[in-house]
């Protein structure tokens, strides 16, 4: 009997040892596919997303400070300056073919080109912050349009405007 409780003891120390080593093993694989993920994780942080970060902050983040809103109108730090109103989704003319914000856009860039052009400003009229400000009919004093506009600001004051397509061209045009 004794020799029985004897093997029992011996197999039990085995199965014992067994589990160790086998936790062991277990412990080092863990600890080597935490390693290899983090080696991963790394070659990729190194070669992929920090040259993208470089690149992307060598451009520097830019604003586009031409955009303004229609409640923005009249407050610009400038004495003069010019405010395009125009609804960017209404500005191909299938009839015609023209793109008159592409048409726009042109005589602007080379209107402040010049050496003492003054400073243009966009409003968008498709943006939710100018809805109240496209209506049925052309109220300039309480700033509701209906067309493309093309304000002269002096002083915080409207100046002039010019409504609609063909006379905004020929203000474009002339200045």
């Amino acid at each position: 009997m004794k020799v029985a409780k004897l093997k029992k003891k011996e197999e039990k120390k085995k199965i014992v040892e067994m589990e160790e080593e086998f936790s062991i093993k277990k412990l080092i694989q863990t600890i080597l596919i935490i390693l290899l993920v983090l080696a991963v994780f790394y070659v990729i942080t190194v070669f992929v997303v920090k040259p993208m970060i470089e690149n992307n902050n060598s451009e520097g983040v830019q604003f586009d400070t031409t955009k303004i809103t229609m409640n923005q109108l009249l407050t610009r730090k400038e004495g003069s300056y010019y405010v395009l109103a125009v609804k960017e989704s209404e500005q191909f003319d299938i009839y015609s073919n023209l793109n008159y914000y592409e048409i726009y856009n042109n005589y602007i860039n080379k209107y402040t080109a010049k050496e003492d052009s003054l400073k243009f400003y966009w409003i968008d009229m498709d943006d939710a912050f100018n809805a109240s400000h496209w209506g049925e009919e052309l109220d300039i004093d309480n700033l509701v349009i209906n067309d493309d506009v093309l304000f002269k600001i002096v002083d915080g004051r409207l100046s002039r405007y010019f409504v609609g397509h063909e006379e905004i061209l020929k203000e474009l045009q002339g200045i």
